[in-house]
Parts: structure tokens; C-alpha cells; sequence
């Protein structure tokens, strides 16, 4: 026979005490994991991304990728393969500002404030041009003569050399013109400090981490990795560089750039009334309904701490009369306190301590960059929303009736999209 162990009511009554207490515990971790899963799902109106996904139809989009909170809502393929590569022209330029920040991460370049003159002997004793720095060649302000256009560049061997034989028309810093000839010294620079291409600089710094393999660079005949466009890139991977940004240089958990540099990316130059909205490399809007920027009391008196000229810092604490100002109200502001130069010499100073100017009140901005015909990515980081939009050329060169823009040409409506998602 068995011996039967004889259990006690007070025994018993504490282990149900005991199977209660595991029971609310399990339940109560249940729920915290359960509660932390459904917050960390990207949530979206279903209505206003099926809306969008047929509003692309019709305009004729080869891709579409739509990404909240890193997780990809939708990827439609309209037309050809979805592992399509595409040439996405002026986007290219994206990567320069990315290039710049990983030499000053890895301590190659000291900051953005370096000038272009300390790679290039030819232009140390030109009193002009020795003044560009590599900050200007990304925000558009150098100065140096250019089309809006690349067709005076596509015949040159070397574009690189072609860039530094410019004439310089403004002096640096005091007014912007988007060049596509300027930002290819970005190219030359990346080789005379690391002795490698633009291509294979970024390969190992970015497309490599980005797990992006599927890709092509155009080069000139000497060699020089196109800075200005000559990427071609599938919309995914594409998708994964405005992932990176959106969270301020990590990707799948792995830190691509320093939060520092993308905060200095996401800078436009002063000049101009603040109305070229172009930060370093890439396009930078504030959300229309809540367009609230400032320079604020801290990043003054900051400033004030490190150095700068007593007489700038007092015109500064004059913006505190109010609170904040859309992008042209403060340009405005500032071109009635400041002559341009002073505020090129507040730029720089700033640039050279690695400290973002200006705030977007609560983060409410995106970055939007288009390629020719209707390619497009715009990340917005504080609401962690990506789109790829492209479009072949095949339909992206039709012009409407009346010959004025391209037909399929859609940016603004695809940025009202991702706002009301």
C-alpha cells in the first residue's frame, strides 16, 4: 500500500495563497507584455493609406513603401519587380551629409566648419574660396557659380576638378543657390581623407550596416564617385536609409550616425529669411499646422559660454519678445537684427561647436527629399513615419497640358497623406 501523506487545511490554505499570488503575477506580466506589444504597433488610419495606395495608382508610381514606428504597413509594387533598382537621381545627395557625419564620428574631420581649402592646395590662396567651408557645400552656400541643373557637368572628365575651377560669385555663407557642381567636391574630400571613393566609403560605413547590397554609383571618367546624383537603389533599401534618420542614426538596433550629427543635419541656413529649408544635404520642412521654431534662452546662453561676440549674443536675447516664429518670421527677425555676415558668423560658430541653432517646437518637422520626375522619400522622426514613392521616367517626364511641371509629380500630396495617417 501507499503511504498517503496527511495535508493540513492550513497547509493547503497556504498554498492556494501561494497559486494566487503566481496567478495574479503571470496574469499581471501578461498583461504589461501584452499592453507594451499593442503600444508598439504602428497605429494609422487604415482609410487614409488605402486612399493613398490608389491615389498612386493613378499617378502612375512604380513603388510604394509606407513605414510607421520601423514596421512597413505597405509595400505595393505597381509596376516591374519590387527588388527593381531605380536611378534616384538628386536623393544621391543625402549621402554626402551622411559621409560628413561619419568622418566626424570616427574623428577624420574635427566639424562641418573645416575648410574645403585644407584638402584642395589650389584654392588656399584664393581669399574667397578659402573661406568655403565643407558646411557651405552642404546647405547650398558657397558661393561658387552653378545652373540649377547638371548638364554643363555630365560632358566633364572630372567633375571634382571641374567643381574647384569655379568662379565664386557670393562670398560664402550669404546666400543660398542649390548647386549640384559644388557638392561633388563632398566625393573629393571623402578620397583625400580616407583614400577610398565615396562609393566604397559609404559601402562600408552605411550600406553594409544597412544590410544593402543591391545597388549601382555612377562615376566620372577619372574615377570620382558622383556626389551630386548617379545612385540607383531599390525602394526598400531606400526605405531603410529614412528608417536611419528617422531615429537619428540607428537602424535594426545599430548606430550608423551619432544622434549629434543628425541634429546638425536637420539644420537649414540662416540666410535668405531661413527660406531655403535646406539643411545639410537634404530638404528640412516643419509640419504646416504646427510650424513653431526658436533659437531658445539655453542655446543662447550657451553660445554666450563658449564665446560668442558679446554684441551677437545681446541681439539674440531680443528674439524673447516672443515665444516663437515659422521659419520665415524668424528669417525675417533676423534680417532686421543682423547684417548677413553676422549671421554667418553666429552659423559658424555654432557649426564649429557641433550646436543645432534653432528648435522645432516639439519635434514637428520632417525631412523630404525628391529625385527628378517624382521620386521621393520624406521621414518624419518624432511620429517615426517613412515613404518611398517611385516613379520611371517613362511617365515621370510627362508634362501637364499647359507644358509648366511633370504630370505625375506628387510630392505635397504624399506628404498630406503621411500628416493625416
Amino acid at each position: 500500500l501507499h503511504k498517503c501523506k496527511i495535508v493540513s487545511g492550513q497547509t493547503l490554505k497556504k498554498t492556494r495563497l501561494y497559486m494566487n499570488k503566481w496567478q495574479h503575477s503571470f496574469f499581471s506580466i501578461f498583461f504589461l507584455l501584452f499592453t507594451y506589444y499593442v503600444n508598439s504597433q504602428p497605429s494609422y488610419k487604415k482609410e487614409v493609406l488605402e486612399d493613398m495606395i490608389r491615389f498612386n495608382r493613378e499617378m502612375k508610381s512604380d513603388r510604394l513603401i509606407v513605414s510607421i514606428k520601423d514596421t512597413i504597413i505597405t509595400d505595393v509594387t505597381f509596376r516591374g519587380k519590387p527588388n527593381d533598382k531605380f536611378l534616384i537621381y538628386s536623393i544621391t545627395k543625402i549621402f554626402s551629409g551622411i559621409a560628413i557625419g561619419v568622418l566626424i564620428d570616427k574623428k577624420l574631420i574635427e566639424n562641418p566648419e573645416v575648410s574645403v581649402a585644407t584638402f584642395f592646395e589650389e584654392w588656399k590662396n584664393d581669399t574667397l574660396k578659402n573661406k568655403i567651408t565643407i558646411r557651405h557645400i552642404l546647405q547650398h552656400t558657397s558661393g561658387l557659380s552653378s545652373t540649377n541643373g547638371s548638364q554643363e557637368i555630365y560632358p566633364e572628365t572630372d567633375f571634382v576638378q571641374f567643381a574647384l575651377e569655379s568662379s565664386i560669385m557670393t562670398e560664402p555663407g550669404q546666400t543660398f543657390f542649390y548647386n549640384n557642381k559644388a557638392i561633388n567636391l563632398i566625393s573629393g574630400i571623402v578620397k583625400k581623407v580616407t583614400g577610398q571613393s565615396l562609393e566604397l566609403f559609404i559601402k562600408e560605413n552605411v550600406f553594409i550596416p544597412l544590410e544593402i547590397n543591391n545597388y549601382k554609383w555612377q562615376t566620372d571618367k577619372k574615377g570620382n564617385t558622383w556626389a551630386m546624383d548617379g545612385l540607383w537603389l531599390t525602394a526598400n533599401d531606400l526605405m531603410k536609409v529614412g528608417q536611419m534618420l528617422c531615429n537619428f542614426g540607428e537602424w535594426n538596433s545599430k548606430r550608423i550616425l551619432s544622434e549629434s550629427w543628425c541634429k546638425m543635419m536637420f539644420q537649414i541656413p540662416l540666410v535668405n529669411a531661413m527660406n531655403g529649408k535646406y539643411g545639410y544635404a537634404m530638404a528640412i520642412r516643419s509640419l504646416p499646422i504646427q510650424e513653431k521654431i526658436s533659437i531658445t534662452r539655453k542655446t543662447i546662453d550657451t553660445l554666450n559660454q563658449l564665446g560668442l561676440k558679446t554684441e551677437l549674443v545681446q541681439k539674440l536675447q531680443m528674439l524673447h519678445k516672443k515665444d516663437h516664429y515659422k521659419y520665415l518670421e524668424l528669417g525675417l527677425t533676423l534680417n532686421q537684427l543682423f547684417t548677413t555676415r553676422e549671421m554667418e558668423e553666429i552659423s559658424s560658430f555654432a557649426s564649429r561647436q557641433m550646436i543645432p541653432l534653432y528648435t522645432v517646437q516639439n519635434g514637428n518637422f520632417y525631412i523630404k527629399h525628391g529625385g527628378e520626375y517624382g521620386l521621393l522619400i520624406t521621414a518624419f522622426p518624432k511620429q517615426k513615419k517613412v515613404v518611398v514613392r517611385y516613379l520611371g521616367e517613362k511617365w515621370g517626364r510627362k508634362k501637364k497640358d499647359d507644358g509648366t511641371d511633370n504630370k505625375y509629380l506628387i510630392d505635397d500630396e504624399i506628404v498630406n497623406y503621411m500628416i493625416g495617417l
